[in-house]
């Protein structure tokens, strides 16, 4: 009795082999999300900036200067299938006219420089300073409540100073002062994460730091308070926070964003800082906001502005979506691990040599393999 050939000729997968693919791959995955959170804490210059993001964050900066504009220009060469290369960057240009014009900031967004047409522009006017007695004691200032004691026009700042490098970090700074010194304006930018002196504070690229200081200002009635009238103006539509310590400008890619803070130091003591922001819901491309310090003599406040252009950063192996490679790896190979202990395996066949009836031995070599069950069936 020949023995019958077995023919694979149905589509199967080997078990085994999957379940040691996806255990390779869970196993890789969750290496990575270690590696990836090593990585994204890793900070060797001291800084607090983790390096992968300081990395990322470096872009080329320029600067051009004249006696009335100092303009600070980023930009990064993009490649796309429809326009080939083209430059996307930014502009910031602060301007102060010598002594006819206020203070201003402005923020340009461009899809591609060589246009000159910017896609986001956002500007920042120191408008004035107001003194005025809080009629309802909420410690905001409200034009249609409360009594404006005096109000001082900031239309004669000048640039008092303009270099580069601070406490030997790498930034560019430049400071706006009023005649009398009273009231300047202090700017920082930098193409790199630095730490700045400690009234500073931490100042990233693609933002521009303020710092805002008050010296012996003299209220001319005493018991008043000070507000700090800034007016904002956008090409988009002025969205403000929930909070109302930030306003921005967007046009989903491109964005720009002025922030404060809702404290500063007075008088060498913090103290809480309300905003006046526009009330109406109605999206406006302009508005005006108030900062209100109260009563002060001397005082620091710190804002900033920061942007965000899409320029193409560094790849880096942590970018890729190890999270979602872990849980479906994981979730693969309970499937696969599962089906393989579910599948019914053939019972053993115990095989026992065929006795005739009057013999001890097998009666011929084809009742040498015959199983026990199919023996006692056909007696």
């Amino acid at each position: 009795m020949s023995k019958e050939k077995f023919v694979r000729d149905k589509p199967h997968v080997n078990i085994g082999v999957l379940i040691a693919v996806f255990g390779i791959l869970s196993t890789l995955s969750l290496g990575m999300l270690i590696f990836n959170d090593i990585v994204a804490a890793s900070d060797s210059d001291g800084d607090t900036i983790p390096d992968l993001e300081e990395d990322r964050a470096v872009q080329p900066l320029f600067f051009d200067i004249t006696d009335e504009i100092l303009t600070f220009r980023s930009y990064g060469t993009e490649t796309t299938p429809i326009s080939g290369n083209h430059e996307v960057g930014h502009n910031l240009d602060i301007s102060h006219a010598g002594f006819s014009s206020h203070l201003e900031i402005r923020s340009k967004l461009y899809d591609d420089v060589s246009t000159e047409i910017p896609l986001l522009e956002f500007v920042v006017k120191y408008e004035s300073l107001i003194e005025f007695t809080d009629s309802d004691a909420n410690g905001f200032f409200e034009p249609a409540l409360d009594v404006v004691i005096a109000q001082t026009t900031l239309d004669n700042i000048t640039r008092t100073q303009f270099g580069y490098g601070v406490d030997g970090r790498p930034s560019y700074y430049s400071i706006y002062s009023t005649l009398g010194g009273v009231f300047k304006v202090n700017l920082y930018t930098s193409r790199e994460h630095v730490l700045l002196a400690r009234q500073v504070g931490l100042m990233a690229p693609n933002e521009l730091k303020s710092y805002l200081t008050f010296t012996n200002y003299g209220p001319l009635t005493p018991g008043t308070n000070l507000a700090l009238k800034l007016s904002l103006n956008a090409t988009h539509n002025l969205i403000f926070s929930n909070t109302g310590l930030s306003v921005k400008s967007s046009t989903g890619e491109y964005m720009v964003e002025y922030e404060w803070y809702n404290w500063a130091i007075t008088d060498g003591t913090p103290t809480i800082v309300n905003t006046t922001i526009p009330k109406s819901s109605v999206p406006s491309n302009n508005g005006v906001i108030y900062i209100n310090f109260g009563e002060l003599t001397n005082a620091s406040y710190d804002p900033r502005l920061s942007w965000s252009v899409p320029i193409p950063g560094k790849w880096n192996i942590t970018d890729l979506p190890w999270t979602y490679f872990a849980i479906g790896s994981i979730a693969l190979l309970m499937v696969v691990s599962t089906t393989r202990i579910l599948r019914k395996k053939p019972g053993r066949v115990k095989y026992v040599y065929a006795k005739s009836s009057d013999s001890t031995k097998p009666t011929s070599k084809a009742e040498k393999r015959i199983p026990s069950r199919l023996r006692h069936k056909n007696r």
